[in-house]
């Protein structure tokens, strides 16, 4: 039976924007709050952001998601860029009981299944899914309707701070994705895709002429010298390339 716990703010399951999406946790951030990261991705136009704590305990993940929130709704954004948890659908359930403005939860493939994480959440929170191959973007696909939202999808480039984000292809080898496999996996969806692992400002023309939804980041922006003017330069050049696309 489906979650029908109402939390005290709007759901944004049907308004978020995948476009620029910010990963990142207190690993990430060469010793900087993760709050002080997120306030200068806002100002730079980051639209979505993914706590990650690895290792962390619940406790320490719901503090940070807390001063997260504040921050998100210090920058008048708590309307327009979700924040989600990583991994954790029990504490993403636990802040939002707390009234903590939490959106919802991104699960990988060896994570709670996505159908219980929508029975606990409810139908009000944002649910993405890690799919790297054709396989699991139809297994999200034979999904109950409404199960998940959007579907994160990589590694463009190795990525060091995901070193098992590989995508293991049909002939056994490792690979990173392309232009050719994005697109393979974009027109297989139900759901957007947002891609990342490794992305960087120069990959940012080439990718926004994919179907790909957006580009999702952690060590470009939380371990930036300058996390907005990096955000900024970021979000611009998708954006200018997603405009000459049409």
């Amino acid at each position: 039976m489906t979650n029908t716990y109402k939390t005290p703010f709007a759901s944004m399951r049907d308004c978020f924007d995948l476009s620029s999406y910010l990963v990142l946790g207190p690993a990430d951030t060469k010793s900087r709050p993760v709050p002080d990261i997120v306030r200068q991705a806002l100002a730079g136009g980051i639209t979505f952001v993914q706590i990650r704590v690895k290792p962390g305990d619940a406790r320490d993940i719901t503090e940070i998601a807390q001063q997260t929130a504040d921050v998100i709704t210090q920058a008048s954004a708590s309307g327009s860029v979700p924040l989600v948890i990583d991994d954790r659908a029990d504490v993403a359930w636990q802040c939002r009981d707390m009234g903590i403005k939490v959106d919802g939860v991104h699960i990988g493939q060896d994570d709670m299944n996505p159908a219980e994480a929508r029975k606990l959440l409810g139908p009000d929170a944002i649910i993405g899914l890690s799919c790297k191959v054709l396989d699991e973007v139809k297994a999200a696909n034979s999904l109950p309707a409404g199960t998940i939202d959007y579907i994160g999808a990589g590694p463009l480039h190795p990525s060091t701070t995901k070193p098992d984000c590989i995508v293991i292809g049909a002939d056994h080898k490792h690979h990173t994705q392309d232009t050719a496999s994005i697109n393979a996996l974009c027109r297989e969806s139900y759901y957007p895709i947002v891609v990342g692992g490794g992305v960087k400002l120069e990959d940012l023309p080439d990718l926004a002429q994919t179907q790909a939804a957006g580009w999702f980041v952690v060590s470009a922006i939380a371990g930036a010298d300058d996390p907005q003017a990096t955000t900024k330069a970021m979000v611009d050049s998708w954006n200018a390339a997603r405009a000459k696309r049409g």
